[in-house]
């Protein structure tokens, strides 16, 4: 599918003139100081037939970019004559950060994380990002997917929710677009009160654009490219079934898992405490593998006396929906993400029926029994 490259960012608009097939737009932001100008690129996908937008966001932490090849190929992928609706792809939310490959975008302001920041304002770099796309991009979205893979030397596998959104409606159908994407972790977040917060990108359009969405956080970086594929794989089909459960195009989800791990803790984040080298005793393998309380999965040690500094240990019976490679660390580095399998917001739910099914089958546990 050939783009039709446009430099303004009309194809984005809701009923916007612009034929089926895929467009290439720009999102201006601001004026840098070396004179340049900040644009974001922005690809749509149109279908011969009228349907709701579906935005897929890549890459606003700039050390996350394993995303933005997830990005390509669904955009790539789609067929216009198959497609209801549009399909808007934002491959690099944040250019300035994965221009340095960082997390933050280095710019000594008071709101360097993006994703802390919607729907932005007119003063730091990103609080202008954030406009211009809340603006020019989810004025016109229905569903919203933002992309979290693990930055360099780490790995997760969960798909994330906001289980205390207002609305009622977009807090169900956020539920089951986490269900549709076909990851058996499912992550009920606390997203209003805790974490990623009312200003991350999830809990702005859900609360007060009300925008169904989800954060696929599935895979990362420096483990090699036969995982790494497969890690492309699964998103790439995981974004294929959301539409299909969407109605965007013909079929069901496919590949379902047969259980779903559902958590609403926010889990814990065994991180080193030291810098040094990190010997991770669990890898990718060990992805949403039990481990009991007390368990050594990895350690940090000196990279100048070769002395062990310390042990990063299980704090709990979990499911391991965070891992690490070999790499070195400092203080506060990912590592280790460990959702309590005990926690009694916890549990595993087999899948019944249809996706509207299991998400009754989770809401339904999820909440306290009447007296």
């Amino acid at each position: 599918m050939t783009a039709d490259p446009v430099g303004a960012a009309a194809p984005l608009a809701r009923g916007s003139a612009t034929g089926p097939g895929l467009a290439r737009a720009t999102v201006s932001v601001t004026t840098r100081l070396d004179g340049s100008e900040l644009r974001i690129p922005v690809h749509v996908v149109k279908g011969e037939r009228d349907g709701p937008t579906l935005t897929l966001v890549s890459t606003q932490h700039g050390g996350e970019w394993l995303s933005i090849e997830i990005v390509r190929r669904v955009i790539s992928e789609l067929v216009p004559s198959a497609l209801r609706g549009r399909v808007i792809g934002i491959p690099v939310a944040n250019p300035i950060a994965l221009e340095h490959f960082t997390r933050m975008t280095p710019d000594e302001s008071d709101e360097p994380d993006l994703n802390r920041v919607w729907p932005g304002g007119k003063t730091w770099i990103t609080e202008q990002i954030a406009a211009a796309l809340d603006n020019e991009v989810l004025a016109g979205t229905d569903y919203l997917m933002d992309f979290h893979p693990g930055p360099w030397g780490t790995a997760l596998a969960t798909i994330g929710y906001g289980a205390d959104l207002p609305d009622e409606k977009v807090r169900r159908s956020s539920l089951e677009m986490a269900i549709a994407f076909g990851h058996p972790s499912v992550r009920a977040l606390k997203m209003m009160g805790a974490f990623p917060g009312p200003r991350s990108i999830a809990g702005y359009a859900g609360s007060v654009r009300k925008i169904p969405n989800i954060g696929p956080c599935l895979g990362g970086l420096g483990f090699g490219p036969e995982i790494e594929r497969e890690w492309l794989d699964q998103s790439v089909r995981g974004v294929h079934n959301v539409l299909r459960h969407l109605g965007m195009v013909d079929g069901d989800p496919t590949g379902l898992p047969s259980r779903y791990f559902h958590f609403a803790s926010r889990g814990h984040r065994v991180v080193p405490r030291k810098g040094g080298y990190l010997r991770a005793g669990r890898g990718p393998e060990a992805l949403m593998t039990e481990v009991s309380k007390g368990t050594v999965l990895g350690t940090v040690t000196s990279p100048y006396t070769f002395e062990r500094l310390e042990d990063l240990v299980a704090p709990a019976d979990g499911v391991l929906f965070g891992v690490a490679r070999d790499y070195m660390v400092r203080p506060g580095d990912w590592a280790y993400f460990i959702a309590e399998s005990k926690h009694p917001d916890s549990a595993w739910v087999e899948r019944t029926g249809s996706v509207k099914d299991t998400a009754t089958s989770i809401e339904r546990r999820s909440r306290p029994s009447a007296p």
